[in-house]
């Protein structure tokens, strides 16, 4: 017997077989685009960071996108939008947890992509005056004239400021 015969005998069951084939389609189809995206990505200018943060917002969009599909094929709308509300709320939670890092993050991207600084220039922030050594998403390394590393979060720096010096002509 075909899948259209099963289908056909058990009316009640039809749409709990569409649903799990939507979603082994979905697993293929998100595996190649996230594949895809990743080549894509390294291809790119953007730091590793950057990358892994795109993506996954990517993946997640996507996934989310196939469960309300799935849900509107069960005809689960009662159920979607008490769900829909409790995400909000756990989202807000998680991001009032981790608005430090995020702080960090969204500061690492725009000192990354906005270039005020490179690798090698001196600045002075937060108290500390040295060589950058270097910039991540998170994170920025600067060396001081004492030859200590210093590691400041990246949100700290972008809001306290900075004071980039022109570099030291070497000691002769």
């Amino acid at each position: 017997m075909d899948i259209l015969g099963l289908l056909q005998q058990n009316q009640w069951a039809g749409p709990y077989i569409k649903a799990v084939l939507i979603l082994i389609g979905a697993f293929l189809v998100i595996s190649i685009i996230g594949r895809y995206l990743k080549k894509l990505l390294i291809a790119s200018t953007l730091p590793a960071d950057a990358q892994l943060i795109l993506r996954s917002i990517v993946v997640y969009f996507l996934w989310f996108s196939v469960l309300m599909y799935i849900t509107r094929e069960l005809n689960l709308q009662e159920i979607l939008v008490p769900l829909i509300g409790a995400s909000f709320l756990v989202g807000a939670a998680v991001a009032l947890a981790v608005k430090d890092v995020l702080s960090d993050a969204v500061s690492g991207v725009f000192i990354i992509l906005d270039k005020h600084f490179n690798i090698g220039d001196e600045i002075e922030t937060l108290n500390h005056r040295g060589e950058i050594v270097s910039v991540t998403l998170r994170k920025t390394r600067i060396r001081t004239g004492e030859n200590t590393i210093v590691v400041m979060p990246n949100g700290k720096i972008d809001s306290a400021g900075w004071t980039l010096h022109e570099k030291r002509p070497p000691n002769k």
